[in-house]
């Protein structure tokens, strides 16, 4: 086909069929698809096909050749790090048997005190009826977030070492070594734990009343739960999970645990620091928590299913079977949007740290925002119409959820209140 007809102007067929003419086109006529094409240019490069063969390379031979690796560095993120919540017996008898404790009576459920003891006495929260819950305290939350949220260092995790004895010398100097232990960690270590503080001083208040009751249950002037003594259960432990994730914050890399930990020095002494060159107590602005730890436990899949548990035990519809009826797991997308809520599962098959959060809340939220981009898109002024001048889909300013005249509107969870 000739691209000029007879009178010399361009051939307008000839123009519609090069208009259409795409590479799947040109890679269709030669027998190839545009994957293998660029992988024939790429094998010739130090990287090889898209990458992939240069990884199949570093783990099948020796790069005798000593050509530069293209392969990209491993970029884990340091992930996030998991304290469950113990189970103290802070209820009213016990607190006011110890003057010390009074504090925690405090019926303000916006104050620090019962923020605390919601956070260590779980089962004076898991019902609302009982009102010592806190607005600010999720009750189906297994973990305390305050210390997820301020924790600036964690360190003191005891490294794998394999334990070996070598044989008496021979004649000839000559000895042999083997194996002769366990490579498991039952011991018991040390971890510092550095937080940074905040307003109001909320940690070193948490780790104060945690530590002053265990020494009280010690003395026997405070009794744990009657369930945790006829159990033998130490009430006062927490367990940390520690987990390493991708460059997405979406996998988890690795996996660790403490078998069992708890705080034994508040760290409260340098808030009485003095010095008159200083205007402000700077010396307070980072806490150091030390916590003993028994046992670790590194990249079990045990863990996986440890964590999931703990979670589905605060919150019982998290458990399998039930999670997908009244849950929706939130996709990357909108990971952000649901910042500091849900609860986390970790897949035990693919590793991927999931957010699961109430899936009425999800679809009002996901509503809200997808309302919230269409005025954007399309703002309306007064007359009801947008920017071209056309009569939008969108209601008018005066009929937006909420009381504020503004095209935005409020968010209304359906309670009556806004945010």
């Amino acid at each position: 086909m000739s691209e000029i007809n007879a009178s010399g102007a361009p051939d307008p067929d000839a123009c519609s069929s090069y208009a259409q003419l795409s590479l799947d086109n040109v890679f269709s006529q030669a027998g190839i698809t545009a994957e293998q094409a660029v992988d024939t240019l790429l094998l010739t490069l130090p990287q090889g096909a898209r990458g992939i063969n240069a990884l199949r390379n570093a783990y099948y031979g020796i790069n005798h050749r000593l050509t530069p690796q293209a392969i990209p560095i491993n970029k884990d993120t340091f992930g996030l790090t998991f304290f469950t919540r113990p189970r103290l017996n802070l209820s009213p008898g016990n607190l006011r048997s110890e003057r010390i404790f009074n504090p925690l009576t405090n019926i303000n459920p916006y104050s620090i005190q019962r923020i605390i003891r919601c956070y260590l006495d779980p089962d004076s929260n898991r019902d609302p009826a009982t009102g010592m819950s806190s607005p600010f305290v999720d009750p189906l939350s297994a973990f305390i977030p305050i210390l997820s949220n301020m924790l600036v260092s964690a360190a003191g995790w005891p490294d794998i070492t394999v334990p070996y004895t070598t044989s008496h010398e021979g004649v000839y100097k000559e000895v042999f070594s083997l194996v002769d232990g366990v490579t498991e960690i039952y011991s018991a270590y040390d971890i510092t734990l550095t937080f940074r503080n905040m307003q109001g001083d909320p940690v070193t208040a948490l780790f104060f009343y945690w530590s002053m009751y265990m020494s009280h249950v010690f003395r026997g002037t405070l009794m744990p739960y009657p369930e945790m003594i006829v159990d033998n259960e130490v009430d006062y432990q927490t367990r940390i999970y520690r987990l390493v994730l991708d460059v997405t914050k979406t996998k988890v890399q690795k996996i660790a645990a403490c078998g069992a930990a708890f705080p034994y020095s508040p760290a409260n002494g340098a808030a009485f620091n003095y010095d008159s060159q200083s205007p402000l107590n700077q010396s307070h602005e980072q806490i150091s928590i030390p916590m003993h730890c028994v046992g670790a436990i590194y990249q079990d899949p045990i863990l996986l299913y440890a964590f999931n548990s703990t979670v589905a035990l605060f919150n019982p519809v998290m458990a399998d079977g039930l999670r997908t009826m009244s849950c929706t797991k939130v996709p990357m997308a909108a990971l952000q949007l649901f910042n500091h809520q849900g609860y986390p599962w970790i897949n035990p098959d693919t590793w991927e740290l999931e957010w699961w959060v109430d899936s009425q809340l999800y679809q009002q939220l996901i509503g809200w925002l997808t309302n919230l981009q269409n005025q954007l898109a399309t703002p309306l002024f007064s007359t009801g119409q947008n920017q071209t001048g056309e009569a939008s889909g969108n209601p008018a300013p005066d009929t937006v959820v909420g009381t504020a005249p503004n095209t935005l509107g409020q968010l209304d969870f359906g309670d009556g209140s806004t945010a």
